[in-house]
């Protein structure tokens, strides 16, 4: 059964289904955030964020968590459903917003234009051909576990850019269209379609200036073997919308390419988890060592625990990351909860969070992170210097 919570009213309203609704007035002082979730510590990171943004006078906040969603788009959807808030703001449960003056920020690009239906934090204003390129961003900014991605546009005079599609790790509204959740059931393209449901209303799709990022994403390599299929679906619907018109140039080699891949990157998961699981450290170590195996994106996290043993191991730390028994799953849990700590030490440098980290984590583990989660290592090691 879905499960659509709200944090702060306390109010659990429970869903058999979806169903069609009529129009109701909306609440020009409510800002909901509305998150599907299923993994409860990504979300609790989420919230403490969300919890420290400042709320303009006269207007109030809703965080909607939306469990067992059948999709992106059918959890959404039940959640614009059940809040009557002008602004809605979509976003992934790995999504942490920065900007402290997010929502206020938000509400001044909404009323400059009454057109604009639906802001993002990237975008792309030419969706070209082809499926790479579609997703190729090239407006707006955003800061991820793997670096700043900085698109140079808009500029701050022009205040926000028009474009054809945002990505889906944050979408914001003040108008309630129908999510697709007819046609994609899953987890791709329910953003750029969403886009395109907007556009065919009548309305524009932004990207706000932003001075720095206004979102951290604490992303991980995506599952693609089913986004060709998603692609097709997409290229199907708005065949008729010029925009898209264009970008009709199905690669099916290119889909095959992508599942090969996906099968293969699995495999190595696998096996690279058997290992930890024996506790084949040394075999981990020789395998990391090969440049191929290191340009893998998707196997960072493991990289990081076996480099990061390998450096305690060999400066006799007392503090030992991979302790004795550790499951992979545990491993990749605890380096993140590492992350997280030092993520909202850039944010707002808690010396609780400094006790946290110091009592919990070897100066190797803090280091090998900072140098490869964090844009600029040298401003956050300045944050993290242990108190005397």
């Amino acid at each position: 059964m879905l499960k659509v919570n709200y944090i702060g009213r306390q109010q659990t309203v429970c869903f058999a289904g979806y169903f069609a609704w009529e129009g109701t007035a909306m609440n020009k002082k409510q800002i909901a955030f509305i998150i599907c979730v299923n993994d409860d510590e990504e979300f609790a990171e989420c919230m403490y964020y969300l919890e420290r943004l400042y709320v303009p006078e006269g207007y109030s906040t809703d965080i909607i968590s939306i469990q067992n969603a059948p999709s992106m788009a059918g959890g959404y959807n039940a959640a614009m459903k059940d809040s009557d808030a002008k602004y809605k703001v979509y976003l992934h449960q790995d999504v942490f917003i920065m900007n402290r003056m997010f929502i206020s920020d938000l509400i001044d690009i909404f009323s400059y234009d009454e057109q604009i239906g639906l802001i993002g934090m990237v975008g792309k204003r030419d969706l070209g051909t082809g499926v790479a390129q579609l997703t190729g961003w090239d407006t707006g900014s955003v800061k991820d576990n793997h670096k700043c991605w900085n698109q140079g546009c808009p500029r701050q005079e022009e205040v926000f850019q028009e474009v054809h599609a945002v990505d889906g790790l944050l979408m914001a509204t003040q108008q309630d269209i129908r999510w697709r959740e007819d046609i994609f059931d899953r987890w791709h393209f329910y953003d750029i379609s969403q886009c395109m449901e907007f556009k065919r209303a009548g309305y524009k799709v932004v990207v706000p200036w932003q001075k720095e990022a206004w979102c951290y994403h604490d992303n991980r390599d995506p599952e693609l073997t089913t986004y060709y299929e998603a692609y097709e679906t997409f290229l199907h619907e708005y065949a008729d919308m010029e925009a898209v018109a264009s970008s009709i140039d199905v690669n099916r080699s290119g889909y095959e390419m992508e599942k090969e891949y996906a099968q293969m990157v699995n495999t190595m998961q696998s096996g690279i988890e058997k290992l930890i699981m024996a506790g084949a450290k040394t075999e981990l170590r020789k395998l990391f060592e090969d440049p191929d195996i290191q340009e893998y994106f998707c196997l960072k996290d493991y990289q990081t625990i076996v480099y990061i043993d390998c450096q305690e191991e060999t400066e006799q730390s007392e503090l030992r990351f991979w302790q004795e028994d550790m499951s992979s799953c545990q491993l990749l849990r605890k380096l993140r909860r590492l992350r997280h700590i030092l993520k909202r030490m850039e944010f707002d440098a808690g010396e609780r969070e400094k006790k946290r980290l110091w009592s919990s984590y070897s100066k190797y583990a803090v280091s090998a992170v900072c140098d490869r989660y964090f844009v600029d290592a040298n401003q956050i090691c300045g944050i993290i210097e242990p108190s005397d």
